[in-house]
């Protein structure tokens, strides 16, 4: 499969984006600096001729801040931006800020949200809705296990896995959306055009390939331990719900809960044995009111809605005379893709493409809205991605 060429949604023209990133590149600028600039100067061309000393003014700025945004403005900072717009089209990667269409609406509920996202891959995947996956780097067999599981059945199932690339569970449950034939979006501490950790690289460029890789930090950062925290509350915006897989009781994971709880996210856990180290942080949770998870239906029940009572099945068979490729009327009120995949359905199996294709939706949107209707009790899965109408 080849490079997915990324979503170009009224992008910046290229002295505007230059502009943009010679801000974004200072060092410690930060979305809440950036944001408190554009709002006393109005534009990055303003706040690059700005003086100091106007920067100074600006509170949360000193003399010393004030000089290097003022740095911004002068050839060598145009240089600098350079070098990072260079890299970045290296990598296949692009620069979004928050005026741009494929800019991820979650973010903008953020209290502090990134004003430059650097991305390579499909940024339509920033539409789509997800569920975070996170646990422990040191997963054990149990671990892993459930959260390949877990992740490969949510992906199937149309929805985007969110985690943020780091050796463990996070690295399972990235391979594991991917070889489900879904998608996957990687958040990271450090910048685009890095892969940390190194042992996977090779999960970094399926991800870029196949999924969509995204930061707020420039390119060329480092991965600093005090990134990770705020890469977390990123992927807690990008998800309806976060799954958490083994957390310690000291685990970086748990900063991607408390950001969901903050966000009115749901969180769901799979229980641990009492005696494992791994589970501690996990099984805390649960006493605490996480869900417990013990397959994908209960995450998927969750957000997606449990089915209504079906009628028996019998009622649901084409009327008499009508043939199997004559359209039914649903006996549940169904709305959106749900009712255009169903009006697909046939009681002879058909392959997910063939019902896309006739849906006028993705593969994905069609298997997200097939489980929906599993879950009406209207449709029915078979082995090799083929579905009828029960």
């Amino acid at each position: 499969m080849g490079s997915r060429r990324p979503l170009s949604i009224m992008p910046l023209a290229s002295a505007a984006l230059e502009d943009v990133v010679r801000i974004a590149i200072v060092p410690g600028i930060g979305p809440a600096r950036l944001a408190a600039l554009i709002a006393r100067f109005g534009s990055a061309e303003r706040i690059l001729s700005a003086p100091a000393a106007a920067i100074a003014a600006v509170p949360g700025f000193g003399p010393e801040f004030a000089r290097r945004v003022a740095g911004a403005g002068t050839p060598e900072g145009r240089a600098r931006a350079r070098e990072a717009l260079r890299v970045l089209a290296e990598v296949g990667a692009t620069a979004i800020i928050s005026d741009d269409g494929a800019y991820p609406e979650a973010f903008r509920a953020l209290p502090d949200p990134p004003f430059v996202l650097y991305a390579a891959g499909d940024l339509g995947l920033l539409r789509r809705p997800g569920v975070g996956v996170v646990g422990t780097r040191a997963p054990t067999p149990y671990g892993r296990a459930s959260a390949a599981g877990l992740t490969h059945e949510l992906a199937r199932a149309g929805y985007v896995i969110v985690s943020g690339m780091a050796k463990g569970i996070d690295a399972v449950a990235h391979s594991a959306a991917l070889d489900a034939g879904g998608a996957t979006v990687g958040v990271l501490g450090h910048g685009i055009d890095r892969a940390y950790p190194p042992e996977n690289r090779g999960l970094f460029r399926r991800v870029r390939e196949h999924g969509l890789l995204i930061s707020e930090l420039p390119p060329g950062e480092q991965p600093l331990a005090g990134n990770f925290p705020r890469r977390n509350r990123l992927i807690a915006a990008l998800s309806a719900g976060v799954l958490v897989v083994e957390m310690g009781e000291k685990s970086g994971a748990k900063h991607t809960v408390d950001f969901a709880l903050e966000l009115g996210r749901e969180v769901f856990a799979v229980p641990g044995p009492i005696a494992s180290a791994a589970s501690a942080g996990t099984n805390q949770l649960l006493k605490d009111g996480a869900r417990l998870v013990t397959s994908a239906r209960d995450i998927l029940e969750e957000l997606h809605g449990v089915g209504l009572v079906p009628q028996h099945a019998d009622e649901r068979r084409p009327a008499a005379g009508l043939s199997s490729s004559t359209p039914t009327l649903p006996p549940v009120a169904l709305a959106g893709d749900e009712l255009r995949v169903f009006g697909v359905l046939r009681p002879d199996p058909r392959h997910v493409d063939a019902l896309a294709a006739e849906a006028g939706l993705g593969v994905s949107g069609t298997l997200a809205a097939l489980l929906g209707l599993e879950l009406h009790d209207l449709a029915e899965a078979l082995p090799g991605k083929h579905f009828k109408l029960r």
